[in-house]
């Protein structure tokens, strides 16, 4: 079971009814494209319930972290850029892929956990929520080839014939060592959805004149329909994803108005976010050519990685919007010399440089899936009196990356872009509603509704 730490999960993004556009950045990706920045104005905070493998930027390790871990993604089976949202009885899949830099091979296992609407661990025994084995040991791994940096591959598809989920809700993937689950590897969050509930959402121009310029407002209405609601305000939970970020998750929100079986929530507060701006981006999916936002590609001494030096990157916070497709924030890794395969994508030792003049008061990141939407330590910028500039060489896979600039306040969960990155309303987003009913018959969190709206595609 887990421990009454905190998880810290970051996923990554969207479920089939708004694939199509994603198709589209999906392949100006391929073609390198677009760029965007992460938003601010953080209102309310999740609840902080369960374990993890993941740490922020004012976190050291906790003991059974392993560095060696990278590359983590969680995805729907058939496209990367996709969240990792299937629904109840349904033929998806998700896959699970993360590379271990050690040089040998673990007895791994995994288990899945259904939690609340907060993610709080399910007061329920597996065998209530899961069909078949309530554990079971991960693929062995498979080697790298013509790699300078050597690793070994784990993938995992769920559901499978050993474990499926029979509740809707929110679940944990674990990943352990052996047969200790407190032993954990990584964590990994997704959803399982039953459409019950109707969700009518749109994306408006906020009511306060101050930020109407820089936020947007989440506006919704919540049909319940035949569910068995008695008390609105106490059994439907709602929490609210911009860009499927769980740092910024927002929950807590009421109906202002109650119509029978539908809830107006009437411009929430918890549905302010600031609209941010266009990620950046740079494409390192072939080594043999620098692509446009690539300064030059040196190849490693001796046995080491290659390096790539990006085009320095200037603050855009005083700057007007530039529309700029992105992927939001995502990810795609590949290696174009061979067809895509994840085992023969090398790593990179990649160059970040942000000019300013003087440092921050606050610690700077880069940030994005590339970083598990966290401010981790090996993605700390330091600033260089000689340069005048923010620097920052992480070790990344080849692949298309969106990322932004951040800055971490003291004491914050969440980032905040604004300092760097600036913020506007006409900046392309996406949200996610998800509508919770606590089902006291089944002692547990159903997700019985969800929708995804665009700020650009309504």
């Amino acid at each position: 079971m887990l421990s009454g730490e905190c998880l810290r999960e970051r996923l990554t993004y969207f479920h089939r009814p708004a694939t199509n556009g994603l198709h589209r950045y999906a392949r100006m990706a391929i073609a390198g494209a677009g760029a965007r920045g992460l938003r601010g104005n953080r209102i309310h905070h999740q609840p902080r319930t369960c374990d993890s493998r993941e740490t922020t930027g004012h976190e050291a390790p906790r003991p059974g972290l392993l560095p060696t871990i990278r590359s983590v993604q969680l995805f729907k089976l058939g496209f990367e850029l996709a969240p990792p949202v299937i629904e109840l009885g349904g033929t998806e899949q998700l896959v699970l892929r993360f590379d271990d830099l050690q040089p040998y091979t673990e007895n791994l296992s995994y288990t899945l956990v259904h939690c609340d609407h907060a993610w709080r661990p399910s007061d329920l025994m597996p065998g209530q929520y899961l069909e078949g084995s309530t554990n079971a040991y991960l693929p062995v791994g498979n080697n790298s080839y013509n790699t300078l940096q050597p690793f070994i591959h784990y993938e995992l598809v769920v559901p499978n014939a050993d474990m499926r989920p029979i509740r809707s809700g929110n679940y944990i993937l674990k990943v352990y060592r052996g047969s200790d689950e407190d032993d954990l590897v990584l964590t990994r969050r997704f959803l399982v959805f039953e459409q019950r509930a109707t969700v009518d959402a749109q994306v408006r121009a906020t009511r306060q004149v101050d930020l109407r310029d820089a936020a947007q407002q989440l506006d919704f209405v919540v049909n319940t329909n035949t569910l068995p609601v008695q008390d609105p305000f106490g059994e439907v939970h709602v929490t609210l994803l911009q860009n499927f970020r769980w740092d910024d998750a927002r929950s807590g929100a009421k109906p202002r108005f109650v119509r029978g079986t539908e809830l107006v929530y009437d411009f929430p507060d918890q549905g302010l976010f600031m609209g941010g701006n266009e990620f950046r981006n740079f494409d390192l999916k072939n080594l043999r050519y620098a692509t446009q936002r690539i300064a030059r590609i040196v190849p490693g001494v001796g046995e080491r990685v290659y390096e790539a030096w990006l085009l320095p990157d200037s603050r855009r916070s005083i700057r007007r919007y530039n529309s700029q497709p992105d992927i939001n924030g995502r990810c795609l890794i590949r290696n174009d010399q061979v067809d895509g395969d994840p085992l023969g994508a090398d790593y990179v030792k990649v160059h970040f440089k942000l000019p300013m003049e003087a440092p921050f008061a606050n610690p700077v990141y880069v940030y994005g899936q590339l970083s598990d939407f966290q401010c981790r330590e090996e993605f700390r910028m330091r600033y260089s009196p000689e340069d005048t500039a923010y620097v920052a060489d992480p070790l990344i896979k080849q692949g298309f990356y969106d990322f932004s600039f951040v800055t971490l306040p003291q004491g914050a969960d969440a980032p905040d872009i604004t300092a760097i990155e600036g913020s506007h309303f006409q900046t392309e987003n996406d949200y996610l509603v998800l509508v919770y009913f606590t089902d006291r018959g089944q002692r547990l969190d159903r997700l019985v509704g969800l929708r995804f709206v665009n700020s650009a595609r309504q």
